[in-house]
């Protein structure tokens, strides 16, 4: 999986609600950083948003969740009590391998360059591994015969984070390289000379090509419509309106919206979240947290198409009140310094119990399955919590912590998924 990240200043782990800061702040309470860690704050906090409020951050919550699903049920099918990792899914029969082909060719490159120029761009198909819905995939190619990268999700995605990082903290940013974090004003510039001077324009163009499955292809769609003629934008909202009005025909011949598509996926990864843990009295809370994101997601795109905005438009991060409203609505994902320590922000209502910590827990079996990955990152976090018992396990063979009496969110997914007594092997 592709991290959001700078190297240097913190990344964001898209699909499972976790972000690192670099800061050694002991408390990451808004208020109370200094206005640089602040605005390194916001900017991954924007990833945070773009997980659940895009169709492209739905889509890819989608994906993990059938992989994960996938992964399990073919180890209910292994006779032995072994398996090896990485897991190995060697056919398409449930479509998690096109899914994942489809997510990786989509995300784009993520090498991030100083100085970027874009002289070039190209724009091709990749071929997907055969199947019944599609042949082959758009992609957009920037400086083929130079400095080439592939112009996707990722970049639209940083680009559309560093923006908001500048426009609502003008003195508190640090410099980015040019990619990926102003690859869109970049390309937009391609296209019609100067356009970038408006950031307003790029910002709501990233966030609207966010609404769609391939972002990269849909930017350069709308910007070659631009640069044409064909379509004209006197001011960002109109953009937003441009991309509500469409209609498409789906796969059952019959017409929808922007709209309708997303709150379809909305509803079905709400579903798949809530799909990990079930039937248990102490997710009520893990519930409720994922029901209110699904509620303020719809909220924003249905009732406040303009909201980003509004929240881009207020040039000092201490006042802003839409990330203000933001967080005390949704909280925050679960948080990290640099000295480990984790954090979050409770949703407006709720006590500081278990919720989007079990999401660090998915992320470690998932990294298990798909890496090899034998050690589980959350001892710290257990260190610190009060039910937790770290121990040597933790380090070699976490899935083992399954016997004990207080569960681990690593040992509670575990048995849950009914793999106790299942051992992973490293492949050779």
């Amino acid at each position: 999986m592709a991290r959001l990240k700078s190297i240097v200043l913190g990344y964001y782990i898209p699909s499972f609600f976790e972000m690192h800061v670099d800061t050694d702040c002991d408390d990451l309470t808004i208020d109370h950083l200094p206005l640089r860690d602040r605005t390194l704050l916001f900017h991954e906090y924007i990833h945070f948003l773009q997980d659940f409020t895009t169709y492209y951050g739905l889509n890819t919550i989608y994906t993990y969740s059938e992989y994960l699903h996938s992964v399990v049920n073919r180890i209910y099918g292994i006779k032995s009590a072994d398996f090896l990792v990485p897991f190995e899914i060697n056919d398409n029969t449930d479509n998690v391998l096109l899914n994942k082909q489809i997510l990786s060719f989509t995300q784009g490159d993520t090498l991030e360059c100083g100085n970027y120029e874009v002289n070039e761009i190209d724009e091709d198909c990749d071929a997907l591994q055969p199947n019944p819905f599609m042949k082959d995939i758009p992609n957009v190619i920037l400086n083929l015969n130079g400095d080439m990268r592939s112009f996707g999700a990722i970049a639209i995605m940083e680009s559309m984070a560093y923006l908001m990082e500048r426009l609502c903290s003008p003195t508190g940013f640090e410099t980015s390289p040019d990619f990926p974090y102003r690859a869109a004003e970049l390309v937009a510039d391609y296209y019609v000379k100067d356009f970038s001077k408006n950031s307003l324009m790029v910002l709501a163009l990233c966030d609207m090509s966010l609404q769609s499955s391939n972002p990269g292809a849909c930017f350069v769609r709308v910007m070659k419509g631009i640069r044409d003629g064909h379509m004209t934008f006197s001011k960002p909202e109109d953009i937003y309106d441009y991309f509500y009005s469409q209609v498409s025909v789906t796969s059952y011949d019959t017409e929808s919206t922007l709209l309708n598509h997303f709150k379809m996926l909305l509803g079905i990864v709400q579903t798949c979240m809530k799909s990990y843990l079930r039937n248990m009295p102490i997710l009520t809370d893990y519930y409720r947290w994922i029901d209110n994101l699904v509620c303020s997601a719809i909220d924003w795109r249905q009732n406040d198409r303009y909201f980003l905005l509004k929240m881009a438009r207020h040039n000092d991060l201490a006042t802003n009140g839409c990330w203000g409203y933001v967080v005390h609505r949704v909280g925050s994902p679960l948080m990290t310094n640099n000295k480990g320590d984790h954090f979050k922000i409770p949703q407006k209502g709720t006590k500081p119990d278990m919720d989007v910590e079990y999401f660090k827990g998915i992320r470690q079996i998932e990294q298990l399955f798909e890496e090899g990955k034998d050690d589980c990152d959350m001892y710290q976090w257990c260190m610190h919590s009060p039910n937790a018992t770290p121990n040597g396990l933790c380090k070699t063979t976490p899935w083992r912590k399954c016997d004990e009496a207080r569960l681990c969110p690593y040992a509670l997914l575990w048995k849950h998924w009914n793999l106790r007594g299942r051992e992973p092997r490293m492949a050779k």
